[in-house]
């Protein structure tokens, strides 16, 4: 039997390829809890706020209907109405304001002042006057609250289709309750004559919990909608102001032993520890090893505060394995990542500065 050649080039490609499976097959994900800055800047000088609910698109006069999928016609439900659940909505996010302290006074005037104050000649609101009349220095209006809710039978939905018998675990569920939210909220600042907007749509999902009747009975699907009504107002109030949230993050896992105690310190969140061990694994004879550490160091170091040696590190793991794309773009990806977040700290420090 004649015996095959292989050429040192060949076999290199191989050994190559065979690698960059083992380093890009082993990316994982990681939460971690991060301060995110306000999506506006209110200067010191904002220390009154009021809140209203305006309802510019008069939904309050429309009738609550909700989609169960095996249904072709929606169902009316003449005892919720839109107000009840928008007033929730702005109490819960008043309160919301109230708690963070960061404002010395907040005023939840509903819809009882605001009717009054605009202009019979063009149906505007007069901001000046409103300042003035209420001695606030911000206005903030919850203009449009809408919800699309649906029911989803899956059991009876997936049925119908052969990929459910790829997804074995959709087809063994019940129901599937998503109740789509459309909300507008618009804020006035005194002195500043722009009016900031923000549409703020937001799906929430309540799965395998519920049945085809909605917790068995209408009452608690007006509460179901009564407590979506309230996170929604909840939500924005974490959106507008600093507040810590969970993000994701990537980490390369390996099996070494040193790598797999400072993952554990990773998980735990003890970053200084894992870093640790990380960094003599950065000189690791193995660069496949010694990359992942790199890249992991760098997600030490901004759990740490330390960005610019953050992305020192992405570059240094980006050099030690470049030939492998997947990890050439992960850590490309990172950096613009790194990157956004130093921003993000830049805005941080002024909000937090404006609110001491």
């Amino acid at each position: 039997m004649g015996k095959t050649k292989i050429s040192s080039g060949f076999l290199l490609l191989v050994i190559l390829g065979f690698t960059s499976c083992i380093t890009t097959s082993n990316i994982r994900f990681i939460q971690v809890e991060l301060l995110q800055p306000g999506r506006i800047t209110f200067s010191e000088e904002i220390d009154t706020i009021a809140v209203f609910r305006r309802d510019s698109y008069q939904l309050d006069t429309t009738i609550f209907k909700y989609h169960v999928a095996s249904d072709r016609d929606p169902i009316i439900d003449t005892a919720i109405h839109y107000r009840d659940l928008s007033v929730k909505c702005t109490n819960a996010f008043a309160s919301y304001l109230e708690q963070q302290g960061y404002f010395l006074k907040v005023s939840n005037y509903s819809d009882s002042v605001v009717k009054n104050l605009y202009s019979r000649v063009d149906n505007v609101l007069q901001y000046p006057e409103l300042f003035d009349k209420l001695k606030v220095d911000a206005c903030i209006f919850l203009d449009r609250f809408e919800l699309d809710d649906c029911l989803i039978d899956q059991k009876r939905y997936f049925d119908q289709y052969s990929f459910a018998y790829e997804f074995p675990e959709f087809k063994s569920s019940t129901a599937l309750e998503t109740i789509g939210s459309h909300l507008l909220w618009t804020i006035a600042i005194k002195g500043d004559t722009t009016i900031y907007a923000w549409q703020y749509p937001d799906n929430v999902y309540y799965g395998n919990s519920v049945d085809p009747e909605f917790f068995g009975n209408d009452a608690n699907h007006r509460l179901l909608l009564a407590n979506t009504a309230e996170y929604l107002g909840k939500a924005f109030g974490t959106k507008l102001l600093p507040s810590w949230q969970a993000v994701e993050r990537t980490y390369c896992h390996s099996y070494n032993d040193q790598m797999l105690m400072a993952e554990k310190y990773l998980l735990e969140g003890d970053y200084k520890k894992a870093a640790e061990i990380y960094n003599p694994e950065t000189r690791n004879k193995n660069r496949n090893i010694a990359a992942k550490a790199q890249y992991n160091m760098a997600l030490a170091c901004e759990m740490a505060g330390e960005m610019d040696v953050a992305i020192e590190w992405l570059v240094k793991s980006y050099s030690v394995f470049n030939w492998n794309l997947d990890h050439k773009s992960n850590c490309k990806q990172y950096i613009s990542t790194i990157t956004g977040r130093k921003k993000e700290i830049e805005r941080l420090k002024q909000q937090i500065a404006n609110n001491d």
